[in-house]
């Protein structure tokens, strides 16, 4: 598999990086069997960069990978983990933290270490702790090679995070869809003024841009044989300031297919690009619930996130993914929230600037979903 030379560093890293948070499970638990079988074919083929962090997988990713990379020579892959900022209550909780992380990981340093999911309000738990004199700290004593933060908030908290202290590296969620639909663009142009190196998470989005409604698909297959997923990984691969593109495989297919692609790496061309945002404008086409987000419908007295339901639903039919829509509704939000709850007291229709009936499409969407 490709690697890429990072200056600024002064290492070589494959441009895959195994992001350790979607590893095959069974019965709620890390499928230790299946899971150390992706991350042997990952070794093999020099996909040795590993992504985890101290809540990953209900606080198991870092142990499983503990067990299963302790088989390897240490100096032979690239492990990565991230400080949980938001169970810091006073400094020597960082240092208690980081080396329970190490023991997790049956390791003595960490080649990388971030401030995990920073934004505003981290940011200040950082300044109060003095997190980031800790880790700056830590890669002096040798327990940390090179130091960073991921990062969830917007351009001018960035721009603050990267002007106060010197980091190695920045990690930030990247994807042709956020591109323009969060500004991510902004994001990815901080990094570039300040010559920080850009490791990429969530490059297709939570499995968004792995596969599309058949209308949508086609202008991609039409074009190429190669996975929907593929074109999301070259694409922000292709951006001059990434380094590292994080990908969270949770099969064996998903993992060659990744390597595939990130092997004789060839950049978007101008024609794919096209082909690109063809996609992205019948995408922008889908939306049954002309929900705004705007949220003039929250709070709703009963507790459902109506906006986050409209998104899901209207994601849904954007991709027609069963796996992922049952994980987005059935999984990830909280039942209390979910469409179901709706009384339909109306309150929320006159709040609506659409004009939507939403207790209406709630209880249509509910019923939809269920029998995914």
């Amino acid at each position: 598999m490709d690697k890429i030379f990072i200056e600024s560093l002064g290492i070589e890293l494959p441009r895959l990086g195994f992001g350790c948070m979607r590893f095959p499970v069974k019965d709620e638990k890390i499928d230790f069997d299946k899971a150390k079988s992706l991350i042997s074919y990952a070794m093999e083929k020099g996909l040795n960069y590993f992504d985890t962090a101290y809540n990953y997988h209900k606080e198991e990713s870092e142990k499983f990978l503990g067990k299963v990379l302790s088989e390897y020579p240490r100096e032979s892959y690239y492990l990565t983990s991230k400080l949980p900022i938001w169970k810091i209550e006073k400094e020597e909780d960082a240092e208690r933290l980081f080396n329970e992380q190490l023991e997790r990981c049956q390791a003595e340093y960490f080649d990388f270490y971030f401030l995990h999911a920073m934004n505003s309000e981290r940011k200040k738990i950082m300044d109060q702790f003095h997190l980031y004199d800790f880790i700056a700290r830590k890669k002096e004593e040798g327990k940390i090679r090179y130091i960073g933060f991921s990062f969830h908030d917007n351009e001018k908290v960035l721009e603050e995070m990267v002007s106060q202290h010197k980091w190695d590296v920045v990690q930030l969620q990247i994807n042709y869809w956020d591109w323009h639909e969060i500004d991510a663009k902004s994001l990815y142009d901080v990094l570039a003024k300040y010559k920080i190196p850009c490791f990429v998470m969530e490059p297709v989005r939570g499995g968004f841009l792995s596969s599309f409604a058949p209308q949508v698909e086609k202008h991609m297959k039409d074009y190429s044989s190669n996975s929907i997923a593929s074109w999301a990984l070259r694409w922000v691969a292709s951006l001059p300031n990434v380094a590292v593109v994080l990908s969270g495989m949770s099969n064996m297919e998903q993992l060659k297919d990744n390597i595939y692609t990130m092997t004789n790496f060839k950049s978007i061309s101008k024609e794919e690009q096209n082909v690109i945002d063809r996609v992205i404008e019948e995408l922008k086409k889908i939306n049954p619930i002309p929900c705004t987000g705007c949220r003039y419908c929250m709070d709703c007295s009963f507790g459902v996130d109506i906006p986050e339901v409209f998104k899901v639903y209207n994601n849904y039919k954007k991709t027609e993914n069963k796996e992922l829509t049952y994980r987005d509704y059935f999984i990830y939000m909280n039942q209390d929230k979910r469409a179901d709850k709706c009384q339909k007291c109306g309150i929320c229709i006159s709040k609506c600037p659409q004009h939507i009936d939403i207790p209406e499409e709630l209880e249509k969407i509910h019923e939809e979903l269920v029998s995914i």
